[in-house]
């Protein structure tokens, strides 16, 4: 019994290492961590981002990341992100938001207590650029 068990663990380990590697070669890498790119992140009162990347993948350039709500929450957020992104030179290269996010409350044990995010941004970035991702739960206005 305990041969088969140990059996079934080794299998499972040797899938998801090769579903690990698989992945990391399909043609991602990130942007930020080869310092193509510098990526600040600003939490808004009601949420955080705990992590963000920049990434390109099959042609297209992607910012990512993870929000949450602090533990005292009991109740979902509607946001959004307010990303900028400034040239070299200082210059402003792009300015955009995304769709609304909402991101849950904290709950142990009931269900992911983050939201994923994933905003499409301009194909080519410039070398050293500066990419900066708001948390922003005010409304826009539309022209």
């Amino acid at each position: 019994m305990k041969y088969r068990k140990l059996a079934v663990l080794i299998v499972v380990g040797i899938l998801l290492a090769a579903l690990t590697f698989s992945g990391c070669s399909a043609g991602r890498f990130s942007l930020s961590d080869r310092d193509i790119v510098s990526v600040e992140k600003q939490d808004g009162e009601k949420v955080k981002i705990l992590w963000t990347d920049v990434y390109q993948q099959d042609g297209k350039t992607w910012a990512c990341g993870v929000l949450r709500q602090p533990k005292s929450a009991t109740s979902p957020v509607k946001t959004h992100l307010d990303i900028r992104i400034l040239a070299p030179d200082g210059s402003k290269y792009y300015e955009g938001f995304s769709k609304a996010l909402y991101v849950p409350p904290s709950r142990f044990g009931k269900s992911p207590d983050w939201k994923r995010f994933k905003v499409p941004l301009p194909k080519e970035l410039p070398k050293g650029s500066q990419i900066t991702i708001i948390v922003h739960s005010a409304g826009h206005e539309t022209i």
